[in-house]
């Protein structure tokens, strides 16, 4: 099949910005055509539609990151929430949205980043766009707006899913894809291992999260999206399939998610 996809990617990233026409080229030699971002901020999203205009394959998402909620005031918030409620049409997905609560990310802010969380959440709902959710050391709080709000019936995914198999089936019980990246390929990952074991392939997807979350093979380097194939690989050793395999099903698993097969996305017609 190839046409695969990196299912969450910032190659937007200033940090990237040198390597990107390298990292897309050496992917796309291997198969890997299609990238999803994450989205972080509006200007974040300004940098995705440039570089969606540089390169083919580029699947634009917005939202606004729990870093960078936890780093700006109510008001600036509150702006940046409009904004996105106005461009979030061109987008294939609402995100990343959700919680992270590790203690220098959230510092003092649990509330601030809830309400906002919240507020994205029920925007999804008029937007009728499928969530990417970034949810760390905050499942429990994060399973709490779920049960009060809902989820939009496009659902969504847990980006860069690394836990157990309970948090798994927490999330699975939800309708939500979980996407695996290259912390599965660190050999002492076995809560993860086992989680992927149990997750059915239909609701499993593969991600790079390029530049950040390296598999073994990059550490200490910037992340980039050939390492898709290393994710697959890992994939497919838990489920006794090909590394293909793996990167066929997850490709259509995401094709099906974000509505884009045979259809042209809200800014491009990569398919």
């Amino acid at each position: 099949m190839r046409n695969w996809i990196d299912a969450h990617c910032h190659l937007a990233d200033p940090r990237f910005q040198d390597q990107v026409e390298a990292s897309l080229a050496r992917a796309k030699s291997r198969g890997i055509e299609y990238f999803v971002q994450g989205g972080v901020s509006p200007e974040d999203w300004q940098r995705q539609r440039e570089l969606a205009v540089k390169h083919k394959g580029i699947y634009l998402c917005f939202g606004l990151h729990p870093y960078w909620v936890s780093d700006h005031t109510d008001v600036e918030c509150e702006e940046a929430l409009n904004q996105l409620a106005r461009e979030l049409p061109e987008a294939v997905a609402l995100g990343e949205l959700g919680l992270d609560f590790r203690p220098d990310i959230v510092k003092d802010r649990h509330s601030h980043q809830i309400h906002f969380f919240e507020e994205q959440l029920e925007l999804s709902f008029i937007a009728q766009k499928p969530l990417v959710l970034h949810i760390v050391k905050a499942q429990d709080e994060a399973l709490k707006v779920f049960e009060h709000f809902g989820l939009p019936k496009e659902k969504g995914l847990v980006h860069s899913f690394n836990s157990g198999v309970k948090q798994a089936e927490a999330y699975l019980n939800l309708g939500l894809h979980l996407s695996v990246g290259g912390p599965l390929c660190r050999p002492n990952n076995k809560a993860l291992q086992k989680a992927v074991e149990m997750i059915p392939m239909e609701m499993l997807l593969i991600e790079t999260d390029s530049p950040d979350q390296p598999p073994p093979s990059h550490q200490g380097q910037n992340n980039e999206p050939l390492t898709l194939l290393e994710v697959a690989e890992a994939v497919g050793n838990l489920k006794k399939i090909s590394a293909e395999e793996v990167l066929d099903m997850t490709s259509q698993n995401l094709r099906k998610l974000l509505h884009v097969d045979g259809k042209s996305g809200p800014t491009q017609s990569p398919f």
